[in-house]
């Protein structure tokens, strides 16, 4: 997955090093992924993350993108590495079982997995990022945080355009079409960049981080 997100926020005209194939490979990659990838990809991955809560797997090392792996076609994601820091299975305590969870708690059983720190900036960088560089990513980020609401979705939403619906001329109810989704996608985006309702916890744990990400639009 690193090498994955390295290549879809590769600024092609920066390439110097390596083969025209490799540039046509990358060049590729980054016309090919629209939104509707971008959605596929994480939900494999937060699915990846349910699947080992579903075996039993206490704990997994999100602090990288080095032990996740996907497929050539970014529809299959296997998680590699698993069981961080080698805490064994779930154990789920005696005051959730009673029926006195903490509400500040993450949903139980719950994988032991830390979604503050790469999976937001990852979907950062899948949203924003795609052929403009990871300072381009941090830039706009920051822009939007400095913006007033409506500036900064603004914002988003002509990122949206020049990344997945640029290209030849479109009919005037295309541009209608893609205006629309793109307001969506962009209010989408703004409440979980800024963590507002009802994204406001989408980080705390698997299971609001796949309502989040089951809430990208992408028609």
């Amino acid at each position: 997955l690193r090498k994955f997100m390295e290549d879809y926020t590769f600024q092609l005209d920066r390439f110097d090093d390596g083969t025209p194939q490799e540039r046509e490979k990358i060049e590729q990659l980054q016309a090919d992924f629209s939104l509707i990838k971008v959605k596929v990809l994480l939900v494999n991955l937060l699915n990846g993350f349910r699947d080992l809560t579903l075996m039993g797997v206490q704990a997994f090392d999100f602090n990288h993108l080095n032990n996740v792996l996907i497929s050539r076609d970014q529809r299959t994601v296997r998680l590699i590495d698993i069981d961080g820091d080698s805490k064994g299975s779930i154990q789920v305590d005696d005051e959730y079982m009673q029926g006195r969870p903490e509400r500040s708690a993450p949903h139980k059983p719950s994988l032991d997995v830390d979604l503050n720190t790469v999976l937001p900036t990852m979907v950062q960088q899948l949203i924003l990022g795609k052929g403009r560089g990871r300072s381009f990513v941090t830039n706009t980020v920051s822009e939007v945080w400095r913006a007033s609401p409506e500036d900064g979705k603004r914002r988003i939403r002509e990122v949206l355009k020049e990344n997945f619906f640029s290209g030849d001329t479109m009919s005037k109810d295309a541009m209608f079409k893609i205006e629309k989704h793109t307001r969506k996608v962009s209010e989408w985006f703004y409440c979980m960049l800024k963590k507002h309702e009802p994204w406001n916890t989408w980080t705390r744990d698997i299971y609001d981080a796949m309502r989040c990400i089951d809430h990208l639009p992408i028609s």
